[in-house]
């Protein structure tokens, strides 16, 4: 008979192999938008939402993959990085509890699960803000559409939320 697997490692898993497709879905991004995108195109947008920084459109794309590459390397290999930093320079609340020998590879999995998950809102909220940059750069208006107010009020909220439920994660648990 089998072992069954963690429900941490397996929700970790999954959170890792989503991480890991989101340059997939950004390299498929730019090979479907590049042909008919404007070179330049509008890559600054101030806080009106009119643009006011310009690049190529090879630069951009390039930035955009190398972006997201880093970023889900980061966030992917929290895990591992954590493994191999000292305790001092880990922020977590009551890390002495947590990060007790008993508790650290327990504490460090469900570290690395939020922090895949963190990389996963991240991508989502990047993805969807290059959508509406790619639009905004087709519909010649220069002017970013409200929806990416709309994508940057949702990623806070979930940064919010998400923060709120890595503090009470990670609270001491009642003494016995």
């Amino acid at each position: 008979m089998q072992a069954q697997q963690n429900p941490i490692s397996r929700t970790s898993l999954l959170a890792t192999r989503v991480l890991w497709l989101l340059p997939v879905l950004t390299l498929a991004h730019i090979v479907w938008y590049y042909p008919v995108l404007p070179n330049p195109m509008a890559s600054h947008f101030g806080p009106s939402g009119k643009a006011d920084g310009f690049m190529s459109k090879q630069g951009f794309m390039i930035f955009y993959l190398c972006f997201v590459v880093g970023y889900c390397a980061l966030f992917g290999s929290m895990g591992t990085l954590l493994r191999h930093t000292p305790d001092e320079m880990i922020n977590l609340p009551n890390k002495e509890y947590w990060l007790a020998p008993e508790r650290r590879e327990a504490t460090l999995r469900v570290f690395s699960n939020q922090m895949a998950l963190f990389g996963i809102a991240i991508g989502a909220f990047f993805l969807a803000v290059m959508q509406t940059v790619f639009l905004t750069n087709l519909g010649g208006s220069q002017q970013l559409d409200n929806l990416f107010f709309v994508y940057l009020v949702g990623f806070l909220i979930f940064t919010g939320v998400w923060s709120a439920q890595m503090v009470k994660q990670f609270k001491l648990p009642p003494a016995p």
